[in-house]
């Protein structure tokens, strides 16, 4: 497990612009042709948004299928900010303020750029070159957060469901596994997949590499499946059922047969993870990973 987490979490954890996520994909593909895995790429969405999904076994013939987003998002400049998994609404909100804290910057660099070039461009020669090296710095920060910098460190979300995935693939005879593109800022390539599903099992994991209790969300009347699920891990799993609303709100909205396994800390009647989208998401529990895995190997 080390290594997938190494690979995944170090060497491609920028996953965000097309060119990384070809270059992980690559990758991917090549270790896992390596292990005698089938694979198809499974292609959605439309010219101003592509994913490029990587399906590992049968999709069609798998009555139970595990998956996990393999992007990564921009850095999160939202003070206090804690991913929710199971309040999608609410972080499509905090997704919002992010961008309108990045454009906010933006435009205050600029305003104070031409304020500062307009009220000392009548000094000195030293005062001049000051303004200018002060201009090109404004120019290159304003470009950086036009484009909102990369959140290279990612290890909770999503790069150790990633990697327990990855680990799976390799392992299992039997299976599928699913790689989904555009899945952590928006739940798009979810939705995608749920289209080309057909009643079979779902099992999104997502945020599983922290310390915090471990979950697994799902349907109200698919409680006691849930409960047989979880028996084949041999660490503790609390199973938290949702009302069809509340699953509504969730990236299992357009499954039929949706699970959701996340890792996180309850607070009045919630899901918290904390330090996503932050240079502080480092956090691994690399044993209960490899219990996950095991217990992933059991369910195929």
């Amino acid at each position: 497990m080390r290594d997938k987490i190494e690979e995944v979490g170090i060497h491609f954890s920028r996953r965000r612009s097309n060119r990384d996520k070809y270059r992980f994909m690559n990758r991917l593909v090549s270790c896992l042709k390596e292990a005698g895995c089938r694979m198809d790429m499974m292609e959605a969405g439309d010219k101003h948004s592509q994913s490029h999904h990587l399906v590992t076994g049968d999709l069609n013939k798998s009555r139970r299928i595990f998956l996990a987003a393999y992007d990564t998002g921009s850095k999160m400049l939202v003070p206090g900010y804690r991913y929710m998994p199971l309040d999608s609404k609410r972080n499509f909100r905090g997704e919002m303020k992010n961008i309108a804290a990045y454009s906010l910057l933006t435009l205050i660099i600029a305003v104070l750029a031409v304020y500062l070039t307009r009220t000392f461009w009548g000094g000195t020669m030293a005062v001049r070159a000051l303004i200018v090296a002060a201009d090109i710095i404004a120019v290159l920060l304003v470009f950086r957060w036009m484009k909102k910098p990369d959140n290279k460190v990612n290890m909770n979300r999503n790069s150790g469901a990633v990697a327990v995935l990855y680990s799976c693939a390799e392992k299992a005879k039997n299976g599928c596994f699913l790689f989904v593109d555009n899945g952590v800022v928006s739940n798009q390539g979810f939705y995608e997949i749920s289209e080309r599903l057909k009643g079979q099992e779902a099992v999104a994991l997502d945020s599983v590499a922290g310390d915090g209790e471990l979950f697994l969300a799902c349907r109200e009347q698919n409680k006691k499946k849930a409960e047989e699920m979880a028996k084949a891990f041999p660490c503790r799993i609390r199973i938290w059922p949702l009302t069809e609303e509340e699953y509504k709100n969730t990236p299992l909205e357009g499954f039929q047969n949706g699970y959701l396994l996340t890792a996180g800390e309850e607070r009045n009647g919630k899901i918290y993870v904390r330090h996503a989208r932050t240079s502080a998401d480092m956090d691994l529990n690399i044993e209960r990973m490899e219990q996950i895995r095991d217990g992933i190997l059991k369910l195929v």
